[in-house]
C-alpha cells in the first residue's frame, strides 16, 4: 500500500505545473500547500489541494506521523475518509512513544496467521488458527510435550525446540529460569515445577527491587548466589554452580538434617527436599504401623507387637493415633479422635478457622457433632480425613476442587465432601499434590481434584470438584491400598498386582512406557510369583514392598531414589539393592527425591537425595543404595514415619513423637521456626 501511495503521489506531482515553468507569476499560481505540516508549505499559496507533500523527512516513505489517517478503528489516527489503511495507522494509543502490549498488531512468530516482523509482542496476540476454521488442528497446536517446559501441551505435535524455557525471552537460560519454584510464598510458584532451587522469585511486590524482607540469594557459601546479607536461605539458593542449566551430581539438593531420610552431609540446601511419609499419601495407613498378626489384614506383619483383633496402632498410648505431613504442615489424630495440626496455613490447611501459621500443635475446628477422625492425609496445601462414620472431611486449598465439596473455594475449617455414592463409605484415603483419592467400602476407588494428567483415572483430563469413580480396575478387581504422587495415583489390587494412572513422564506408572494414562493401567511384572503388600508414591516415582519383604521401585531416579545402585530412570518395577543381611522392609515411604523404609528390626534405611540430610546417616551425601540412618536414640526403634517436602515426624516404639528437618513455617511443631538436623521431641496435647 505504501508503494501505491507513492505512485499516487508521483502521479499527482506530475499533473502539477512546476515553479518557473507556468509563464505566470501571479499569486494564484504559486505551487505548494497551506497545510503547515506539509513539506511544501507556502503561506502565499492559493491552492491547498493534492500538491501537499507530507513526506516530511524526504525518505520516500510516508511514515505513520506523515499520513492523513487510517481506516482501522483501533488506531489513534482513525479517519473513515482516509485512503490508506496500512502503516499509516498510529497504534500508540496512549501517545507515549512506546507500543505497549495492548497496542501491537500481529505476532513475531512466523508460523502464526498474524505474523508481523515489526511486532514487539509475541504472546496471546499470535493467531495460530492457520486455516481460520476456528479450531486448532493437530498441525497448529503450540507448545511442547516436554513436561519440564513452560509451554507443556500434551496435545502438541512438536516436542523439539518449540519448548520454551527462557522465561525472560533474552535467549539465555538464567539461574532464575529453572522451571519455576515449588515454594508457595514465591512469586513464580508453579505446582508443576520440577525444580525448587534458585528459580524462586521473592520480589513479592514486583517493584523490581529486592527489599530487605525479599533479599534474594542465599547464605550458603556453596551456592552461586551467596549473599551474606540475605534473609532467606531456602529455595532462593542457586546450586547450578556451572550455570549450565543442569543440576549435576555435585550440585544436587538434599537435606542436612542428619536424622532425615535423605540426609546428605554435602547438601547445600536444607528445605523441602526432606520427605519421610511411608507411602507419601500423608496418612499413617494400617499397613504403615507394625501391623497386626491377622494374615488377611492390610497391615499384616508376622512380627507385629499388637496381635489382638482391634489392631491398635497407638502403640505408646501417647494420645496420637495417626500422623501425616503435607508439603509444609503436619496433622495428627489424637486418641480422642480429634485432629491437631501445625505449620504452613496460608490456605487454611491446618483447619483451625484461620490462615495463621502455627509453630505448635493446634486443634482443628469441629469435625462435626460427635464426629471423630480415624484416618488422615495431608496433601501439598490441603488435608483430608476419614471420619468415624466413613464420611470424608477436607480443608485447605481447593483451587482444583481437591476438597471434593462441589466448589473451588478454599476452606479453613473441616468441610464435608459431596456424597461418595449411595450407602458408600471411605476406608482409605490419600492426598496428592492437588488431588485426593479414596478406597470405598466396596473396594472401588473415587477421586477428585486436579486431573491434568489423568490422575483421577476416570478416562478424562477434566478436573472434578466432587468424588468421581475411576474407570474399572479390572474384571472383579478391587483396591486394597492406594497412594497419590504429585500427578499420578497407584493402587494395590486384591490379587496383589499394582495398577497406576496419571503422569508417566519418567516411567512412574511402571508399565514399560512414558505415556500418561487416564484409566487404571497394570504395571509390568513385580517378579516371578511376587505381589505387592505396601505402596507409596511422591513426585514422579513409586515404590512397593513385596510379599517377601523386598522393595521394588520405578520412575524418576536422578538422585538414586530407586535404590538400585544407579541414577537411571526405570519404567518397570526394579528391585532395590540389599536392605542388609537378613533384613526385610515392613513399611516404606517416598519423599520428593528420596525413599526410606522401616526394617523388620525397627531400624530405618534410606536412599536417594540427601542434600538436606534426609537419609539420616550423618552425611549430606546422596545414596543410590539403602543406607542405615543414624541412631534414633538409645534402644529406640521406629514404628511409623511421615514426611513433607522438607520435614519429618516419626512415632518411636515408646510412643514419643519426634520431628526434624525444614521448619520455616513451624512444621516441626516445636514452637520455633528453626530447622532441626536431628530428631526433636514435640508435645501434642
Amino acid at each position: 500500500m505504501s508503494q501505491l501511495k507513492a505512485m499516487i503521489f508521483t502521479l499527482m506531482m506530475l499533473t502539477v505545473p512546476l515553479a518557473g515553468c507556468t509563464g505566470n507569476d501571479s499569486p494564484a499560481e504559486v505551487l505548494g500547500c497551506t497545510n503547515t505540516q506539509a513539506n511544501n508549505y507556502n503561506e502565499n499559496v492559493t491552492k491547498d489541494d493534492g500538491t501537499c507533500d507530507f513526506d516530511l523527512d524526504d525518505d520516500g516513505v510516508q511514515d505513520s506521523y506523515e499520513v492523513d489517517g487510517c481506516t482501522d478503528d483501533t488506531a489513534n489516527n482513525l479517519d473513515l475518509g482516509a485512503t490508506d489503511d496500512d502503516g499509516s495507522c498510529d497504534y500508540d494509543l496512549d501517545d507515549d512513544g512506546v507500543l505497549d502490549a495492548d497496542e501491537i498488531l500481529g505476532c513475531t512468530d512466523s508460523t502464526a496467521n498474524n505474523y508481523m516482523n515489526s511486532a514487539t509482542d509475541e504472546d496471546g496476540s499470535c493467531d495460530y488458527d492457520l486455516d481460520d476454521d476456528g479450531v486448532l488442528d493437530a498441525d497448529e497446536i503450540l507448545g511442547c510435550m516436554d513436561s519440564n517446559a513452560n509451554n507443556l501441551d500434551l496435545e502438541a505435535t512438536d516436542a523439539d525446540d518449540s519448548c520454551d524455557y527462557d522465561l525472560d525471552d533474552d535467549g539465555v537460560l538464567d539461574a532464575d529460569e529453572v522451571l519455576g519454584c515449588r515454594d508457595l510464598i514465591a512469586n513464580n510458584y508453579n505446582s508443576e515445577a520440577t525444580d525448587e532451587d534458585g528459580s524462586c522469585d521473592y520480589d513479592l511486590d514486583d517493584d523490581g527491587i529486592t527489599d530487605v524482607e525479599e533479599i534474594s540469594g542465599c547464605m550458603d557459601s556453596n551456592a552461586n548466589n551467596l549473599d551474606l546479607g540475605a534473609t532467606d536461605d531456602d529455595g532462593s539458593c542457586d546450586y547450578d554452580l556451572d550455570d549450565d542449566g543442569v543440576l549435576d551430581a555435585d550440585e544436587i539438593l538434599g537435606c542436612t538434617d542428619s536424622a532425615a531420610n535423605n540426609y546428605n552431609s554435602e547438601a547445600t540446601d536444607d528445605d523441602e527436599s526432606c520427605d519421610y511419609d511411608l507411602d507419601d499419601d500423608g496418612v499413617l495407613d494400617a499397613d504403615e504401623i507394625l501391623g497386626c498378626t491377622d494374615s488377611t489384614a492390610n497391615n499384616y506383619n508376622s512380627e507385629a507387637t499388637d496381635e489382638d483383633g482391634s489392631c491398635d496402632y497407638d502403640l505408646g498410648d501417647d494420645g496420637v493415633g495417626s500422623i501425616s505431613a503435607g508439603a509444609y504442615h503436619t496433622c495428627a489424630i489424637l486418641d480422642n479422635g480429634s485432629v491437631s495440626c501445625w505449620g504452613y496455613n496460608a490456605y487454611g490447611g491446618l483447619g483451625d478457622g484461620t490462615t495463621t501459621q502455627r509453630t505448635t500443635p493446634t486443634q482443628t475446628s469441629s469435625l462435626g457433632t460427635d464426629r471423630t477422625a480415624v484416618a488422615i492425609s495431608a496433601g501439598s496445601v490441603h488435608t483430608c480425613a476419614i471420619l468415624d462414620d466413613g464420611s470424608v472431611s477436607c480443608w485447605g486449598s481447593n483451587y482444583h476442587g481437591q476438597l471434593g465439596d462441589g466448589t473451588t473455594t478454599d476452606r479453613s475449617t473441616p468441610t464435608h465432601t459431596s456424597s461418595l455414592g449411595t450407602d458408600r463409605t471411605a476406608v482409605a484415603i490419600t492426598a496428592g499434590e492437588f488431588h485426593t483419592c479414596a478406597i470405598l467400602d466396596d473396594g472401588s476407588v473415587s477421586c477428585w481434584g486436579s486431573n491434568y494428567y489423568g490422575q483421577l483415572g476416570d478416562g478424562t483430563t477434566t478436573d472434578r470438584s466432587t468424588p468421581t469413580q475411576t474407570s474399572s480396575l479390572g474384571t472383579d478387581r478391587t483396591a486394597v491400598a492406594i497412594t497419590g504422587g504429585d500427578y499420578h495415583t497407584c493402587a494395590i489390587l486384591d490379587d496383589g498386582s499394582v495398577s497406576c494412572w496419571g503422569y508417566n513422564g519418567y516411567g512412574n506408572l511402571g508399565d514399560g512406557t512414558t505415556t500418561a494414562r487416564n484409566t487404571p493401567t497394570q504395571t509390568s511384572s513385580l517378579g516371578t510369583d511376587r505381589t505387592a503388600v505396601a505402596i507409596t508414591a511422591e513426585g514422579p516415582y513409586t515404590c512397593a514392598i513385596l510379599d517377601d519383604g523386598s522393595v521394588s521401585c520405578w520412575g524418576y531416579n536422578a538422585f538414586g531414589q530407586l535404590g538400585d545402585g544407579t541414577t537411571t530412570n526405570r519404567n518397570t518395577p526394579t528391585q532395590t539393592s540389599s536392605l542388609g543381611s537378613g533384613r526385610t522392609a515392613v513399611s516404606i515411604t517416598v519423599g520428593y527425591r528420596h525413599t526410606c523404609a522401616i526394617l523388620d528390626d525397627g531400624s530405618v534405611s534410606c536412599w536417594g537425595y540427601n542434600g538436606y540430610g534426609g537419609l539420616g546417616d550423618g552425611t549430606a551425601t546422596d545414596r543410590n543404595t539403602p543406607t542405615p540412618t543414624s541412631s534414633l536414640g538409645t534402644d529406640r526403634t521406629a514404628v511409623a514415619i511421615t514426611a513433607g517436602h522438607g520435614h519429618t515426624c516419626a512415632f518411636l516404639d515408646d510412643g514419643s513423637v519426634s520431628c526434624w528437618g525444614r521448619n520455616q513455617y513451624g512444621a516441626l511443631g516445636d514452637g520455633t521456626t528453626t530447622h532441626r538436623f536431628t530428631p526433636t521431641a514435640i508435645e501434642i496435647e
